[in-house]
């Protein structure tokens, strides 16, 4: 499953929370937020594919299992010159493994 935005509660679209187009600050520290999706989650959920491919927030690197599928979100760091991708080691219908990469 290729969807840009990532489940919600998943971690993988964690931004900074903005007001007026500038960060929320609280006690000396941006405020984060979610950026992910209630129906991906849902569609996740209900049809439990094998792999879910995420990028909505760049920030937001990292994976986790929802159910039997696991979802990636392999994040950029555009502003640095960095991208990032995931090579992921499928086997018969099942992920045996997978690779954050940076370039």
């Amino acid at each position: 499953m290729l969807v840009h935005v990532p489940p919600i509660d998943s971690g993988l679209g964690t931004c900074p929370q903005l007001e007026n187009f500038k960060p929320v600050i609280a006690g000396g520290e941006i405020v984060m937020t979610g950026g992910e999706s209630t129906s991906v989650r849902k569609a996740i959920e209900t049809y439990q594919p094998l792999l879910g491919l995420h990028g909505h927030l760049h920030e937001s690197k990292g994976f986790l299992k929802v159910g039997r599928t696991l979802c990636l979100n392999p994040g950029s760091e555009y502003s640095e010159g960095i991208l990032r991708g995931v090579v992921v080691d499928l086997d018969d219908g099942v992920v045996k493994n997978f690779l954050l990469t940076q370039g």
